[in-house]
């Protein structure tokens, strides 16, 4: 295993869209993430808030493929950041590539996929991922993604 992850249930917000074609929670199942990618900064994953809505104790998985019946979570792609590799990581390889589902509605609006032919640096485009086994050691992945939630 290239990086240890300690999972923990978080509540994820199930949306559903409205006759005026906005989106609003409607309710929370659960899904496993790794504790470490939780936070309150900006390009950390944020856990939801929301006590109106009915709490199904369930779990959703992000690796259903696209012929599966359920919630397919709303989650980030993201591409490894090379010349941002902390050198104290645990494990042999990173992965390049990574799927994260975004806890929050109001959080995944707010993270942008990166523009190649931008500027250099952009505004919520970066997200820190867990790589150690302690939380000590973050990596940083540039979002190339952005994959909405569908309920099939």
């Amino acid at each position: 295993m290239a990086r240890g992850i300690l999972f923990d249930d978080q509540w994820y917000e199930i949306d559903e869209i409205q006759s005026d074609n906005s989106r609003e929670v409607n309710a929370l199942m659960l899904i496993k993430m790794d504790k470490f990618n939780i936070g309150t900064a900006n390009d950390t994953i944020k856990v939801s808030g929301n006590t109106q809505v009915a709490k199904i104790a369930a779990h959703l998985t992000l690796y259903l493929n696209e012929k599966e019946f359920g919630v397919h979570p709303r989650h980030l792609v993201g591409q490894l950041l090379l010349d941002r590799i902390d050198s104290k990581c645990y494990g042999i390889q990173p992965k390049r590539m990574i799927k994260i589902p975004v806890l929050t509605l109001a959080q995944f609006d707010v993270f942008k996929v990166y523009n190649k032919k931008g500027a250099a640096t952009q505004a919520n485009t970066t997200i820190k991922v867990n790589h150690s086994r302690d939380g000590s050691v973050k990596l940083e992945y540039r979002i190339i993604g952005k994959v909405d939630q569908v309920l099939i």
